[in-house]
């Protein structure tokens, strides 16, 4: 197990933001996990959709990359432990014909994370093919939660957020496999999302019946820009950070865009990126 003090969170952020966490903590399996989850300590996956907002952040963070990572499937489940990124999980699947989570493809977070907070893309999302999930709470205890025990909706769930996912089981559900459905998706996606670029995936929530990213460019707020902080010219429901970036311009960023859009169409934009202040 690693243990690292006064860690750059920048490094461990998609939007490469943040200022330094108490200890950054790498478990390498499960006894390593047991020793040190405790309440209010804060886990992260490939840290795609989290957001520190703080120059020092006070406590620890817990990351399982190095945790071992599986997968394998039968024909009825998919299981993998959380820690899997869900292009890694979506390339295996594909490598098996199996379809139907495609969608998944290019999401830059892994699937516990992805399980968490409901992910989803081109209309489709994870929770409904879930059979179970293997989680692990504060005291050390490791105990499954089915489908049914879950509730769910649109980028969120109420999995309790002192609960650690370790692995997780998802349906096969013998779809038809479509040896190019994958590759058109990902070619959409890099159509209209700045995939190579500092962010952290998708800033806010869709509002009922319409989508950010049309309020947002509607408002004219596409490169619209806060120091090294602005709103993607590709998919305006993204800021990017040109490297010199800072998490007060972050924040400058956020009010700016939600004081813009309710002024101008009395919608209060809410948050889908994990914001840690």
């Amino acid at each position: 197990m690693k243990i690292y003090n006064d860690y750059p969170l920048k490094n461990v952020t998609t939007i490469g933001l943040g200022g330094y966490c108490k200890e950054f903590i790498c478990p390498e399996n499960i006894n390593d996990l047991k020793m040190i989850i405790e309440q209010n300590a804060l886990f992260i996956g490939n840290g795609s959709n989290v957001c520190f907002l703080t120059d020092y952040y006070d406590n620890r963070v817990i990351s399982l990359k190095k945790m071992k990572k599986n997968i394998s499937h039968d024909e009825k489940y998919i299981s993998c432990t959380s820690n899997v990124s869900c292009t890694k999980l979506v390339r295996y699947l594909f490598n098996n014909r199996i379809s139907g989570y495609e969608f998944l493809y290019g999401i830059p977070g892994t699937i516990g994370g992805a399980i968490f907070m409901n992910a989803g893309a081109f209309h489709q999302e994870i929770m409904p093919n879930v059979h179970s999930i293997e989680v692990l709470d504060a005291q050390g205890k490791i105990f499954t939660l089915n489908k049914g025990q879950i509730k769910y909706s649109y980028r969120s769930s109420n999995i309790d957020k002192n609960l650690i996912i370790i692995s997780i089981k998802l349906l096969n559900k013998q779809l038809n496999f479509d040896p190019l459905l994958l590759s058109k998706l990902d070619d959409k996606r890099k159509e209209t999302q700045p995939t190579n670029l500092l962010s952290c995936g998708c800033i806010f929530k869709n509002p009922h019946g319409d989508h950010a990213a049309r309020l947002i460019e509607d408002a004219k707020l596409k490169g619209f820009r806060i120091g090294g902080l602005y709103v993607s010219q590709k998919h305006s429901n993204y800021f990017i950070n040109d490297g010199t970036g800072s998490h007060q311009d972050f924040i400058l960023l956020l009010n700016a865009v939600k004081d813009k859009i309710f002024n101008k169409y009395s919608i209060e934009l809410s948050e889908e990126v994990v914001l840690v202040k």
